[in-house]
């Protein structure tokens, strides 16, 4: 059954000024760096360095933002 198949549970972290649309989808383990934007939609499996603009499945850096 579904229920007996456990959890695969890890420690998402998120850093300051992150902008996450909607409908977005963040794995286990994965760290968003600051000032980041995030599509809606994308799909996140690896960390995103700061001050970038991800998009895409799965999420991929496609421009990096200037960091004031």
């Amino acid at each position: 059954m579904i229920v007996d198949q456990g959890l695969a549970v890890g420690e998402v972290i998120i850093g300051d000024d992150v902008a996450v649309g909607c409908g977005t989808i963040i794995n286990k383990g994965v760290r968003i760096g600051k000032g980041s934007v995030i599509g809606s939609g994308a799909v996140l499996t690896k960390d995103i360095p700061g001050y970038s603009i991800t998009a895409e499945v799965p999420g991929r850096v496609i421009k990096k933002r200037i960091e004031r």
